[in-house]
């Protein structure tokens, strides 16, 4: 008598499982799309300095940085990041001629400034660059974190509500009611985010006599989407 009714229960969640694989099912995908503008730009300055000594190429690659810094600090434009890496000195090795020569050493690095895309900060920025010393840089356009994440949820809102849509189109059409949410598959959220670059040319400290033209940025739109798959039961 023991050895049935411990054998009882698993019968009930056999008979429970199989009823539930066999439960008639409105299986569809939801799909969702967006269009999106980056919100920061992210730059990347190439510094770099010879010397016949290192301490000369490292002293004047310092410099250098300082000087950038002070720049942008002067701008009055908030909320901008100012980091530094990359570092490294090598010897200044010149190939000629199939031979190669040490000539002093050569010191670089790489500055990143990250700001938030405002028209008149990325041209204060910029324009502190033109006038500070010579480098070279690119501007990169992307989505911050935040607007990754807002946007991540507001692509499964739409996603699921074309789901939803969907299912009760069909349901309406074969004549079904009483529509519950069975089952929801989602795997995806694998939007890849791939910034836009903005080459600049070698830029070198301008003569207050030179001409110059206010830059202009052009962003443009990603598309990001999204799908989840969503199982109605329902009543004939």
């Amino acid at each position: 008598m023991k050895k049935l009714l411990f054998a009882l229960p698993f019968l009930f969640l056999f008979g429970y499982d199989f009823a539930q694989e066999n439960m008639p099912l409105i299986q569809v995908e939801g799909t969702s799309e967006l269009s999106i503008m980056p919100d920061e730009a992210l730059m990347f300055i190439n510094l770099s300095e010879k010397a016949l000594k290192v301490s000369d190429a490292t002293n004047a690659l310092n410099k250098k940085t300082k000087s950038i810094e002070d720049a942008l600090k002067k701008t009055r434009v908030s909320g901008y990041t100012f980091t530094v890496d990359n570092y490294f000195v090598n010897v200044n090795r010149v190939y000629s001629n199939n031979s190669s020569k040490d000539s002093g050493y050569v010191a670089a690095q790489t500055i990143k400034v990250r700001v938030k895309i405002a028209e008149q900060n990325l041209v204060k920025i910029t324009e502190a660059l033109h006038q500070t010393t010579d480098m070279t840089y690119t501007v990169q356009f992307q989505v911050s974190d935040v607007l990754r994440k807002s946007s991540a949820s507001k692509l499964l809102e739409l996603a699921i509500a074309d789901a939803t849509s969907k299912a009760e189109v069909i349901a309406k059409a074969l004549g079904l009611s009483k529509l519950q949410v069975h089952n929801v598959t989602y795997t995806s959220g694998n939007n890849n985010y791939m910034p836009v670059m903005r080459n600049a040319k070698a830029m070198m400290a301008m003569d207050s006599s030179e001409s110059y033209q206010e830059p202009t940025f052009s962003l443009e739109e990603q598309k990001l989407n999204d799908r989840v798959m969503v199982s109605f039961s329902f009543s004939k």
